[in-house]
């Protein structure tokens, strides 16, 4: 009676489990991001590049530089004086006038041109630090896309071991019913079964988390529907010789161009300081007319009367020279920092080539069959098991070390995976595919 009631409580256990597993295949469709839909690495970075908002909004920089290079190129606005003049007419008879001038400031040091140049620089400046993060984007959208496919192949890991935990806890409910294993071994497979939907939950949870995290780069959270990697992590190993990957980060780094760049601005700011130092003419033109005087002791007849003059200022301001020389080392401290940008470049490339090589080296460790001989030796054990050559201890300590070991065959996957993107970013090149 003790025996026929555990065994009803057992496969009612199994059967709890085997309907959650059967709810968790379904969970994706209520999971407040609605149905998945397979996407690969290509179309995922083109949906990036095209609905990031980050990089959306970087782009109205661009704009802006341009709007600001056009408002550059204006002229000096001309100016117009017109004077009316009443020399007591009613009282003395000295008549009336009207004056009307026109003026003009004239800069000798070419500060329009300045402006240009300066705005010039700018908007290039802008075009690079916007490459720059398109490049950044796009290796961390590559690296989003594979951590979500190495999550999800983690879950897979755990959801295989919920149906080979119920697999056996069904089966030990049976051969306990026939007598032919100890009450001990069916309840630890059954609590095993139970722990392992926990685990299950856990990695569901981090995957869909991963999906997030790709939706948000595309700039689609909260959409109709969710996008899955799909594919494998598994990729050709590669070679590389470190001189030449230095080599082409020299050439290729846009982070170089970007500090070259900024030489270039501080040079152009000279010649803006420059001009506004320089003399500013004002340039005067006018005609003047008067009314006939009648007064008796200074009478005069209506004329007109025309005038042209220069103004110079006298520009005492020139005299400080702190603005003049801020720009100037303005310069120097460009050079200096395109100095350390290479040195950083360096450096990076240098880290990225040796934590490439180490993850390389890590992944022959898995091409050596160490994989296939794990599971191997695990379809063993249940084996044996079932026959009651060995204990379920036995069974459980194989699948533990088979699961680790497929989870670092996973991790080991991504890590290389993460290395060599990294290490592509470093040198400016991009092939990921």
């Amino acid at each position: 009676m003790k025996r026929s009631s555990l065994a009803s409580k057992m496969k009612k256990t199994i059967i709890i489990i085997a309907l959650m597993l059967a709810s968790n295949q379904v969970q994706a469709q209520d999971n407040g991001t609605g149905p998945e839909k397979p996407i690969g690495i290509n179309e995922y970075l083109a949906h990036v590049a095209k609905g990031n908002l980050s990089y959306l909004a970087g782009q109205y920089n661009l704009r802006i530089a341009d709007a600001a290079l056009n408002a550059a190129r204006v002229f000096n606005d001309p100016e117009i004086a017109v004077a009316y003049t009443d020399n007591q007419d009613k009282i003395l008879q000295m008549g009336r006038g009207l004056d009307a001038g026109v003026s003009y400031s004239l800069n000798l040091g070419n500060l329009r041109g300045a402006r240009i140049g300066l705005a010039k620089s700018e908007k290039e400046l802008t075009a690079l630090v916007l490459q720059v993060y398109f490049q950044n984007l796009r290796a961390e959208a590559a690296l989003v896309y594979y951590n979500a496919l190495k999550e999800k192949l983690l879950a897979d890991i755990q959801q295989d071991n919920l149906i080979r935990m119920l697999e056996l806890a069904k089966a030990d409910s049976i051969r306990y019913h026939a007598g032919m294993i100890m009450e001990v071994d069916a309840r630890q497979s059954a609590i095993e079964a139970r722990m392992q939907k926990n685990e299950v939950i856990r990695a569901e949870a981090t995957r869909r988390i991963s999906l997030i995290q790709m939706d948000l780069l595309r700039g689609s959270v909260g959409a109709d529907s969710a996008c899955f990697p799909v594919g494998s992590l598994e990729y050709t190993l590669r070679d590389f010789s470190f001189p030449w990957l230095v080599e082409k980060a020299m050439e290729n780094r846009l982070e170089l161009q970007e500090a070259r760049q900024n030489q270039v601005l501080s040079e152009k700011m000279v010649s803006l300081v420059k001009a506004s130092r320089a003399m500013e003419l004002g340039i005067e033109t006018g005609i003047s007319y008067s009314t006939i005087a009648t007064n008796e002791i200074a009478p005069s007849p209506s004329h007109y009367a025309f005038n042209l003059g220069v103004s110079i200022p006298l520009k005492f301001s020139s005299l400080n020279h702190g603005q003049l020389s801020a720009s100037h080392l303005a310069v120097r401290q460009q050079e200096i920092l395109y100095q350390e940008a290479r040195q950083i470049i360096l450096s990076e490339v240098t880290e990225a080539f040796i934590l490439y090589q180490s993850q390389k080296e890590q992944l022959d460790e898995f091409h050596s069959g160490l994989l296939k001989e794990a599971e191997i030796i695990l379809n063993n054990k249940i084996y044996s098991y079932k026959r009651g050559e060995t204990s379920l201890l036995d069974v459980l300590n194989a699948q533990r070390t088979y699961n680790e070991i497929r989870k670092s065959f996973y991790e080991t996957h991504y890590e290389y995976l993460a290395a060599l993107i990294n290490l592509e970013r470093a040198a400016g090149i991009w092939d990921i595919e």
